[in-house]
């Protein structure tokens, strides 16, 4: 009886799991239309300076496409969000599983991360234009902070929670050196840790982007803040709906990986 119970839940799985996942989809795809409906509502009693209609901006979006400048436009954002993300990502990483595995290393580097980390990104906008210039560096290296505080401390987090029995197997194995235990053990046991550090700062990153931009660095926040300086709030909605569309189309490629990489859980 209860073999065949077990039976008919596992043959039953397969149709509420697809049931589920379409069920999903057809709630993304009404919040998607009850957002567009909503907006073109309030549009119709705002000024079109202030909130055009949905059909304006898909024009904008249209044409923009079919000349190629959206291309060259994400283009050029993606020359310094890649390697700041990078970078910062790697950084982060690695600095945060040193200040969680080693207690001297915590109390130097993470003493002074401690004092560095409330100083906002953008206060470092005057060091990248010095340091730097006015070009894609500087606004990587924007991106890059950013990406190494929410890398580092998620990477430290994960390395606290490592539970201390897999440690004491892993020596009683051979493996004795630090590194030996960091690469073994440490590392895949903050592996969710790391990814969902890494998922966040990249998020973050294309926030961060658009500010960066402000240096005068070409891409997609600098067109849109030149849009909003001649009031095109048409041009400033449309690739606003573009950086969010790169988003989700970056979190679905970490999603991706992160579902392989973490199979074995």
């Amino acid at each position: 009886m209860a073999g065949r119970n077990e039976s008919e839940t596992v043959g039953l799985e397969p149709e509420r799991l697809g049931f589920r996942r379409g069920e999903s989809l057809g709630l993304q795809l009404g919040a998607l239309a009850a957002f567009v409906v909503v907006w073109w509502g309030v549009a119709l009693v705002t000024p079109r300076n202030l909130l055009p209609l949905p059909p304006t901006v898909l024009g904008v979006l249209v044409a923009d496409t079919a000349s190629g400048l959206v291309f060259e436009l994400i283009w050029q954002s993606l020359r310094h969000y890649v390697p700041g993300l990078l970078i910062g990502s790697a950084l982060g990483m690695a600095v945060g599983i040193a200040v969680g595995w080693s207690e001297r290393i915590d109390l130097t580097v993470g003493t002074v991360a401690g004092v560095l980390r409330p100083v906002p990104p953008l206060a470092w906008i005057p060091f990248a234009i010095i340091w730097f210039g006015l070009n894609d560096r500087g606004a990587a290296f924007i991106i890059a902070i950013v990406a190494f505080w929410i890398n580092y401390y998620n990477a430290e987090g994960g390395v606290g929670g490592v539970d201390d029995q897999l440690l004491e197997v892993a020596q009683s194995l051979g493996t004795k050196s630090n590194l030996g235990l960091i690469r073994r053990v440490v590392i895949p046991s903050a592996k969710p840790d790391l990814f969902t550090g890494f998922r966040t700062a990249a998020g973050q990153a294309w926030m961060v982007m658009v500010a960066a931009e402000l240096l005068g660095v070409p891409g997609i926040g600098k067109h849109l803040w030149d849009a909003a300086n001649f009031l095109q709030m048409q041009v400033v909605i449309a690739y606003m709906l573009v950086i969010g569309l790169l988003f989700l189309l970056s979190d679905r490629l970490i999603k991706v990986f992160e579902a392989r990489a973490l199979a074995w859980r």
